[in-house]
């Protein structure tokens, strides 16, 4: 069920221009002492330069900080478009109320104590009051909301943050706050920060929806502890860069990150899932998202060619390796080469790429190389590393790069690696106040191309149709008859059946009930497989229930005997129904199944099958519904998938694997699980072996 204010498609109901567009601004609960979090917010908001008015709330006060105050924001003479709240949990409902009678667009709740601290009835109240008067509530439990280009900073943060293009979006606030001072220090510019805390009302996909829209935004770069609501967060439109930073990878580390807000944290390779299927980039550290954030706001990089300009071999060939390792190509036009770069260069130079103006390079020679290679069509990106010298100056060759970039009119993406002291350091800070992405690190220059590149590609692959159809009817009357008679679990040829009937390819295959009619059945099917057919026998290969290569009658017979000893001896109380038998098919060793995540609802997952879905666990899942492109993406995720495209051996069929990804969605909400394994998928296509159906 979605939370009350929200809607599965369709724009979002709330408007947050309150939030970032304030006429005027109440902060409730400022205090004339300087150690209190109201006093701090006040300050922040009058000297962060907001243009708009400003009215203290302290009824204890008659002014702070040279502000005339008000008892309550009832008493307020003036329209009041945002409302920061910090006091008592206990008083917060009731001053909500009071926004929302007052017209107030919107609130952020500084203070804390509600559902991380499991006061989860207050917090509910407060989204109540939020949705009765349509304002839009941010936290509780936050730091607060920055806006550059309204020049508002109603936090008890960091003041001097630079403007840029990088929105963040941050579930905990005391990360914000040291993040806040990480950028300050680094000279990183952000349009917008907004710690959102417990998320009772607005979250994630409200801001990602808003900030599509804001001129002032590139990128929006969100870290996550945990969901609310999964299958919401699904409905999430993006147009622009999205960088996801979603801790709690680890069983131990989505416990902490649950206890830390109160929100559910599910299995991590589902939320990997969730990213990929919506389009969003996934880091795995602070410095690796703020990096991508960036390099995703440089122009569009169309392909995956880069050239590269050094005065370093050794930083070169670095740089080399981190480029193949991101897969990035670096551009091989001898020709072309040596006749745009051996005029900028000592004949002991070298023009092959990585172009190697040589140690004594100055900031001259870097902009004639920098000027002629930035204009070229012939590759996709540009990347200027550097080693400081005693005879160069690394601030000069910085202004050098990035005179020609505008000039060049920012056609294309450059990124800088430098490497030195404190003079390459502050040559990296002026080059990133200049919006050229700076490192010290060519690992970090060479992911950031990478995640542009994936952004282009992200941005314009092909649009996936989600398939919404459900089960047949006879499928669900097989289904509803094993509950009738209290069984947990499908036989197998009635798993297979329902299959089947679902559109997922099987072998042919009888079911017997004794000897003489697997006999009788078994002629047009050899050779087959033979597996115990058994309501309290689950694993049939730990039980001995299952025989293979069956080639002729003789063989059925025997293997038949042995089979109802071994299983008698090691499940003595198991109900015997009969056998399945399933003719042999060739082919790779494939899984999928169908299972429900807490946060998202029923999931797919497809992977490599037999014994090495388990031990490799080389899965990848996606969320229902989708549709077959997202179905070929799927496939295409497995590690091991050059194994499917024939690698030294045979071909697995991914039309009949898509087929039945689609097919076995329409057992969502049916079933509790299903599980195909080994699905055989060869050039002739893919048949379902064997499977397991959960109810």
């Amino acid at each position: 069920m979605m939370p009350s204010g929200k809607t599965a498609e369709g724009p979002r109901r709330k408007n947050l221009d309150g939030l970032f567009k304030p006429r005027s601004v109440a902060m409730v609960g400022a205090s004339a002492d300087p150690h209190k979090i109201g006093h701090q917010i006040l300050r922040n908001i009058v000297e962060g330069g907001f243009a708009g008015e400003v009215y203290p709330v302290n009824a204890c006060a008659e002014a702070v900080l040279g502000l005339k105050t008000f008892p309550s924001v009832a008493a307020i003479p003036h329209p009041v478009d945002f409302a920061v709240i910090s006091i008592p949990a206990t008083a917060v409902a009731a001053c909500m109320e009071e926004c929302g009678q007052k017209g107030v667009q919107a609130v952020a709740v500084i203070t804390s104590g509600f559902a991380e601290a499991g006061n989860i009835e207050e917090e509910h109240k407060l989204k109540a009051i939020a949705d009765r008067y349509g304002m839009a509530l941010v936290g509780p439990n936050i730091l607060g909301v920055v806006y550059s280009p309204s020049r508002l900073n109603a936090t008890f943060g960091p003041r001097d943050m630079a403007s840029g293009g990088t929105a963040f979006v941050s579930q905990s606030g005391a990360l914000a706050i040291g993040l806040m001072g990480w950028a300050v220090m680094e000279k990183m510019g952000m349009s917008a920060l907004v710690s959102i805390g417990n998320k009772a009302d607005v979250d994630e996909r409200d801001l990602i929806e808003y900030f599509n829209h804001d001129e002032h935004v590139k990128v929006t770069l969100v870290y996550m502890e945990g969901l609310k609501n999964g299958r919401d967060f699904m409905q999430t439109r993006i147009s622009k860069p999205v960088v996801m930073l979603k801790v709690g990878r680890t069983q131990r580390g989505a416990r902490a990150a649950a206890s830390h807000t109160g929100s559910l944290a599910g299995s991590d390779q589902v939320f990997d899932a969730a990213f990929r299927q919506l389009g969003m980039l996934r880091a795995d550290t602070f410095r690796e998202a703020f990096n991508w954030a960036r390099a995703l706001a440089l122009p569009p990089m169309p392909g995956r060619k880069v050239l590269i300009i050094t005065n370093g071999g050794g930083i070169g060939v670095r740089a080399t390796d981190e480029c193949e390792k991101a897969g990035l190509h670096l551009l091989d036009d001898p020709e072309w080469l040596e006749e745009t770069f051996r005029p900028v260069m000592p004949s002991y130079g070298s023009t092959k790429n990585p172009i190697d103006l040589t140690g004594g390079a100055a900031a001259d020679k870097y902009s004639q190389a920098f000027k002629s290679a930035v204009i070229s069509d012939k590759f996709d990106a540009l990347l200027v590393l550097y080693c400081e010298t005693v005879i160069t100056d690394p601030l000069a060759i910085a202004q050098g790069v990035s005179r020609e970039y505008e000039a060049a009119g920012r056609r294309k993406p450059v990124v800088a690696a430098m490497v030195g002291g404190e003079r390459s350091r502050q040559a990296i800070h002026f080059l990133n106040q200049q919006g050229v992405p700076a490192f010290t690190s060519v690992a970090d220059a060479a992911s950031s191309l990478n995640a542009l590149a994936q952004w282009h590609e992200i941005s314009s692959r092909e649009k996936d149709d989600p398939e919404c159809s459900q089960a047949p009817r006879e499928a669900v009357r097989i289904v509803e008859q094993a509950r009738k008679e209290g069984r947990s679990a499908l036989l197998e040829h009635e798993a297979r059946q329902v299959l089947e009937l679902c559109g997922v390819p099987v072998p042919p295959a009888a079911f017997a009930r004794d000897l003489d009619e697997a006999k009788l059945k078994a002629a047009a099917l050899y050779p087959l497989a033979m597996k115990i057919a058994s309501p309290q026998i689950i694993h049939k290969s730990d039980a001995g229930g299952v025989a293979v290569n069956i080639r002729d009658e003789s063989e059925l017979a025997e293997k038949y005997s042995a089979m109802m000893k071994t299983v008698s001896e090691r499940v003595p109380d198991a109900q015997i129904e009969g056998v399945n038998l399933v003719q042999m098919a060739e082919g790779i060793e494939c899984a999928a199944g169908l299972s429900s995540d807490p946060q998202f609802g029923p999931v797919v997952m497809f992977g490599l099958g037999g014994v090495l879905v388990e031990a490799l666990k080389d899965v990848a899942f996606r969320i229902v519904p989708f549709g077959r492109v997202e179905a070929e993406r799927l496939i295409g995720d497995i590690k091991a998938r050059n194994i499917l495209d024939g690698f030294r051996g045979a071909r697995a069929d991914r039309p009949s694997l898509v087929q039945i990804l689609c097919a076995i969605q329409k057992l969502a909400g049916l079933v509790k699980e299903v599980d195909i394994n080994p699905i055989r998928s060869s050039e002739k296509g893919s048949f379902a072996v064997d499977a397991r159906i959960i109810l």
